[in-house]
């Protein structure tokens, strides 16, 4: 029987990054590259799931899935009700969603009550607007480059059981690869030329790219300490439109927000402040892109960046199928760095049947 102590042992794995080589596929980076037939969903925990690792998975999807590679911007339209709306995010001109700016550039941010947790209160995570209400013609037609609103970004949030319901009979089930683990839902990622900022998720990901490329700078949990420096308040920005259908970002004194979250970067990893230069130059980054039909399991805890490349007609599509995450953090709102690891109890159970704790034992040489 596991014991709870046998269960938390798996946890300091997460402190460095995979150095696991074993004879298949293996990208550049070091991310192995494997054919999902070899793995049922057990050996799938096994293999990367308790081991914490990033796989690309091919040949994971049913073919089910196959008409999804050829959506466009038309084809939402097509799918869409008559005169549909959706809620969607918009992003600065290159695509940024967050960035990390001085608080001063904010009215009235002198007056802000201090947020637990938050060391360097002269800063904010800019989110470039909270979320807005469009026809889903005119995301459409931002798709295509058109229009007067802003690159828009339909950037998950349980999107496809709100916004984006119409599309949830066209998006099959998520991987099989992923049955032992505990489903939450799936999410549709529908845009441009986006740039998602460094960040990790509290999830295990299986990440289906559907149309156009995705490419990530990935980071290992092992380097949380040299990306985090205290919680990052956020502060949204507005987008104003004008009676003429276009508009401008706006910086708004009810902009600044009691969110004050762990799991950005505090710095721009590829232009890093002298402050931050050393740890930069420390970070274990790996890069991927994934393409129509692959599966990027993203584990619980690992930084992303993620960039967009479109297909030609201007879409790029993906679908993330999240799940419970296998490791959790302990982090009370008070905390400036993330807590100790643990393994989740809700997979106790499962830690039991594939005997994992006897493998730890075992002195296996995961990551």
């Amino acid at each position: 029987q596991a014991s709870a102590a046998a269960l938390t042992s798996l946890a300091p794995r997460l402190a460095d990054p995979p150095r696991r080589r074993l004879s298949c596929g293996m990208e550049p980076s070091g991310i192995e590259r494997i054919a999902a037939s070899e793995l049922d969903p057990d050996e799938f925990v096994r293999r990367f799931v308790s081991e914490n690792t990033p796989v690309i998975l091919e040949g994971a999807l049913s073919e089910a899935w196959a008409s999804t590679f050829a959506w466009t911007p038309a084809t939402l339209s097509a799918l869409a009700p008559a005169g549909a709306s959706v809620r969607v995010a918009p992003l600065m001109a290159d695509g940024r969603d967050k960035w990390v700016e001085s608080a001063s550039l904010w009215p009235g941010s002198e007056t802000w009550e201090p947020l637990p947790g938050v060391i360097h209160h002269d800063r904010v995570l800019a989110v470039a607007a909270a979320r807005i209400e469009v026809s889903l013609a005119d995301f459409a037609a931002s798709l295509r480059g058109e229009g007067r609103l802003p690159p828009l970004y339909a950037d998950g949030a349980s999107n496809l059981e709100r916004s984006f319901d119409f599309l949830a009979q066209h998006v099959p089930q998520p991987p099989a690869v992923g049955r032992s683990l505990s489903f939450r839902r799936v999410d549709l990622w529908l845009g441009g030329r986006t740039l998602s900022t460094l960040h990790f998720d509290n999830y295990e990901n299986l990440f289906v790219q559907l149309v156009g490329y995705k490419e990530f700078v990935l980071c290992p949990p092992g380097d949380t300490s040299r990306l985090v420096d205290g919680r990052l308040r956020k502060a949204y920005a507005t987008w104003i439109a004008d009676d003429v259908g276009s508009g401008q970002f706006e910086r708004t004194a009810e902009g600044g927000s009691a969110e004050a979250v762990m799991n950005y970067a505090a710095y721009d990893i590829h232009a890093p402040p002298a402050e931050y230069a050393a740890a930069a130059a420390k970070l274990h980054r790996m890069t991927v892109r994934v393409g129509p039909g692959e599966v990027l399991y993203i584990p619980f805890g690992w930084w992303h960046q993620v960039r967009a490349v479109p297909a030609e007609h201007g879409l790029c599509a993906s679908a993330a199928a999240f799940y419970e995450p296998f490791f959790c953090r302990l982090q009370p709102k008070s905390m400036t760095c993330p807590g100790p690891l643990l393994v989740n109890p809700k997979y106790k159970e499962l830690c039991r049947r594939l005997k994992l704790d006897e493998s730890d034992s075992e002195g296996d040489g995961g990551a």
